[in-house]
């Protein structure tokens, strides 16, 4: 008996533990606190516009106010400068004392600028940026104005103000003077133009341009036109409507070469008007003058009829003044010898039925063009203007004239 106990009194004390323990956490259990829930926050990145731009926008702004006082600054130092009066010379030191500050600011400003440009985050402050960055360069640039505006002024005011009454007109005189001079051009030169061939009386003597008669010459210098510089300015179809207010006596009068003749002796350019008056007649090119009957004539069928007239060319006295002339078996001349027609429009023309220069001479200028348009728009900058005059000095053997003139000529137009 003694021995069974033996072996059961250890089961029976790891009962006892067993029921201690499952009563020890049932209580635990019991009177255990109820579970909490948790909230748990998140961080999510927030875009702010970086502060210093903002900053910087806001300075750039306010600097950038000034540019209309600066303007307005310029402005009264430039009336002031030209009606030499409004404002006495303290006045001036006062306004010159503040430039030198303002220069300084402007550039304090631009260092400033330089150091506050950083990585921008906002797209639309980097373009709010780059344009008050622009403006404000405005205000270096109007400082740099304003200081020599003023500078100009403050000698203006000197000059004026030590001198008498007297002083004064004789400037303003001379002024006027030196403006007159300017709008008249370069001084005419009558004994290189009475050198070249020109009769000319005077230094505006208009009747010196082929077409221009002294009735004529007195009805456009009424209209002020009294300068060879003025009429140069002058279109043809102004001068055109003058001479149709005159009444019929002035129909038949061409004013088209006018201003180009006007420009030629404006400039003193003497022996290229000579030149070109040599080919005119009565002011226009040959035949441009025919009547409106024979103007609905072909340039073909008026080559023809010239053809039998035709005198030979001397190819010795070409060759003498330096030209190339070139004639083929069946008399087609190569009209590349005229300044302005290179290979490809030489063709054109022969293509068309012209092949000898006093064809070339008889056809008209607007024909001519017409060639042109038709061929396309590679020749659409192609000035034909002076080819049948250069065609007819050819065609008259005046080698020498021809190169004299096309010295002158820039693609056959007047340089």
């Amino acid at each position: 008996m003694s021995l069974f106990l033996c072996k059961l009194w250890p089961y029976l004390a790891g009962g006892l533990i067993g029921w201690l323990l499952a009563g020890w956490i049932a209580r635990r259990l019991k009177h255990s606190e109820p579970p909490v829930e948790k909230i748990i926050e998140k961080e999510v990145e927030k875009i702010v516009d970086n502060p210093d731009h903002l900053a910087l926008i806001s300075d750039l702004e306010k600097e950038n106010k000034q540019i209309p006082s600066l303007i307005a600054q310029i402005a009264a130092f430039e009336e002031s400068s030209v009606t030499g009066n409004g404002r006495d010379a303290s006045t001036l030191d006062k306004e010159n004392s503040q430039v030198t500050p303002l220069m300084s600011q402007v550039s304090n400003q631009e260092s400033q600028v330089k150091e506050k440009i950083i990585h921008v985050d906002n797209p639309e402050l980097l373009a709010k940026l780059k344009k008050l960055e622009e403006e404000n360069r405005k205000i270096h640039y109007l400082e740099k104005k304003l200081k020599a505006s003023s500078n100009k002024n403050s000698q203006s005011l000197t000059s004026t103000t030590s001198g008498s009454d007297d002083d004064k007109d004789q400037k303003i005189k001379a002024l006027e003077k030196a403006l007159e001079a300017c709008k008249q051009g370069p001084k005419i030169d009558l004994e290189a133009a009475r050198a070249a061939g020109i009769k000319i009386k005077d230094e505006h003597d208009l009747t010196s341009i082929e077409g221009i008669g002294p009735k004529i010459s007195d009805l456009i210098k009424k209209e002020g036109i009294n300068t060879f510089s003025l009429l140069a300015d002058t279109q043809p179809d102004n001068l055109k409507e003058t001479l149709n207010k005159a009444g019929p006596a002035f129909k038949m009068a061409n004013p088209g070469t006018w201003p180009d003749q006007a420009n030629l002796a404006a400039n003193n350019r003497w022996p290229a008007l000579k030149a070109l008056q040599d080919v005119l007649i009565g002011g226009v090119y040959p035949d441009t003058s025919a009547s409106a009957n024979s103007s609905q004539k072909t340039s073909k069928t008026k080559a023809k009829a010239t053809t039998k007239k035709e005198k030979p060319l001397d190819l010795e006295a070409a060759k003498a003044a330096g030209f190339k002339l070139k004639v083929n078996k069946d008399g087609h001349v190569d009209f590349t010898l005229i300044e302005g027609i290179g290979p490809k429009i030489n063709e054109l023309f022969h293509n068309a039925g012209i092949h000898t220069f006093p064809q070339l001479a008889k056809t008209y200028v607007d024909d001519i063009q017409k060639i042109l348009d038709d061929a396309g728009p590679r020749f659409k900058l192609a000035k034909p203007g002076t080819w049948p005059a250069q065609a007819e000095m050819a065609a008259s053997n005046k080698w020498d004239k021809l190169k004299a003139w096309q010295d002158k000529l820039d693609g056959g137009v007047e340089s």
